[in-house]
């Protein structure tokens, strides 16, 4: 069971060296709810000399990992990745609603982007061909179409600033999780699929380092031209998106559902998906509750 496996505090000695501020736990109940926390607190880094602000939050375990709408995330001590990145943008991006969007989209990128570097740097390689990461939009990493980890992006004010709000994104991913370990058969994780991973503190520290260094150039282009950017992003995860020509059955918040394929990935980040009657419809990743 979980609570007879040993709980350690993660140590990361590359990612301290990057980011602005680091807090790290051996278990927490939620490292996205602790981020929350500190910004209500001001205990993030509001400013940087080396670009964006970045302060990260990770643990060895978390008790109560909620992803999108309250859905958990299970992790395990030692076979994890769990962390909560908080950096801070100029409200008239966070607000905007043709660029807000790219938001979860940029997550997810970051993401891949240290994950490939870290792999690299070890030397892993993947166990069968076509091993390639994939974003099942808007915010699941995949890897032979199973899902390894995911992203949570929410954009937050913060006290007595309204020039300025925070972006919270949380990464998790299955890293030494075994088959028999893992919550659904939809799932799979890290040493599944590539080898030989280095030991479980050091694949940590290489992917959050790597999750900082991206995330901070990713946003930093972004705000500064969000419409050139957008465009950028829209090719770049057209090329890597899990769902395009995919047949789904998206359950939409308001309790309707959109059944048809996924033909297009639009400007502000929405997907188009063609239905049965021939009808185009765009969804925002705000509307869809839950995604098959």
């Amino acid at each position: 069971m979980i609570s007879l496996l040993k709980v350690a505090v993660p140590r990361l000695d590359k990612t301290r060296a990057l980011a602005d501020g680091v807090v790290a736990f051996a278990e927490s109940g939620s490292t996205h709810a602790d981020a929350r926390d500190m910004i209500g607190r001001r205990e993030i880094a509001l400013s940087s000399d080396l670009g964006l602000p970045v302060t990260v939050i990770t643990a060895d375990y978390l008790s109560n990992a909620l992803v999108r709408f309250g859905r958990q995330w299970i992790t395990a001590p030692g076979k994890s990745l769990t962390a909560t990145f908080v950096t801070v943008i100029p409200t008239s991006v966070a607000d905007d609603e043709m660029a807000n969007g790219w938001l979860e989209m940029i997550a997810g990128l970051s993401t891949m982007d240290a994950l490939g570097k870290a792999l690299d740097a070890c030397g892993a390689r993947p166990y069968e061909e076509d091993c390639g990461f994939r974003i099942k939009w808007p915010n699941d990493l995949y890897c032979h179409d199973l899902k390894l980890g995911g992203t949570v992006t929410e954009v937050l004010p913060l006290p007595d600033d309204v020039t300025h709000k925070a972006v919270v994104c949380s990464v998790g991913i299955n890293l030494m999780m075994p088959a028999d370990r893992l919550p659904t058969p939809q799932a799979t994780s890290l040493q599944m699929n590539v080898g030989p991973l280095p030991p479980v503190d050091e694949l940590r520290d290489a992917i959050i380092s790597g999750i900082v260094t991206s995330l901070r150039r990713r946003l930093g282009a972004f705000v500064q031209d969000p419409a050139v950017q957008a465009e950028s992003l829209r090719e770049e995860m057209g090329r890597v998106c899990w769902m395009m020509g995919r047949t789904i059955d998206a359950q939409l918040i308001d309790g309707s559902a959109v059944h048809g394929e996924v033909i297009a990935l639009n400007d502000d980040a929405s997907i188009s998906v063609r239905t049965d009657n021939g009808d185009v419809r765009s969804l925002l990743a705000s509307e869809v509750g839950l995604l098959q």
